[in-house]
């Protein structure tokens, strides 16, 4: 009767090890990098990001690997534009990463690198090596088009 019992307990057990295998094996065969959050307003993503800054996206200037793949890097400037969160320092060449939709095989971003179009935008960015490294919060929540030039958050995220 035990046997029966432990029988009816491992099967389910033994699904779930299976099932939590194959998505740990497509995560890191380049389907998904992880689970990014999803932020109601501009205004949520302020508050979980490290640093928030108006910028003029300058140039692409090389890559670094992110969650195993080859992010593109780009050079910002940020002198005499608003700073929404973080200090007030204005940089004439900040090295920001742009965070890849996906990890590790095919196109980073399938749908398209966010910061490739050389414009003026706000930036949600943290910071998480010991590098200094700054990068775009999430792969569509980090990089916000100016809706004007007055310098402030838009209450929605623009369409």
């Amino acid at each position: 009767m035990l046997t029966v019992k432990v029988r009816f307990l491992l099967a389910p057990l033994a699904m779930a090890c299976l099932v939590a295998c194959s998505s740990a094996s497509s995560a890191e065969n380049g389907k998904e990098c992880r689970d990014w959050p999803s932020f109601a307003t501009p205004k949520d993503a302020l508050e979980q990001a490290d640093y928030v800054v108006t910028a003029d996206v300058v140039k692409r200037v090389g890559n670094e690997t992110v969650f195993g793949t080859e992010a593109h890097v780009y050079s910002v400037s940020t002198d005499g534009l608003p700073v929404l969160k973080g200090d007030d320092v204005g940089h004439t060449d900040l090295k920001v990463i742009s965070t890849p939709q996906r990890c590790s095989g095919g196109d980073p971003y399938p749908d398209g690198d966010p910061l490739s179009e050389k414009k003026r935008v706000i930036l949600f960015l943290t910071q998480e090596d010991s590098k200094g490294h700054w990068r775009t919060i999430t792969p569509d929540q980090g990089v916000l088009p100016t809706s004007g030039s007055d310098g402030t958050l838009p209450e929605d995220w623009l369409a």
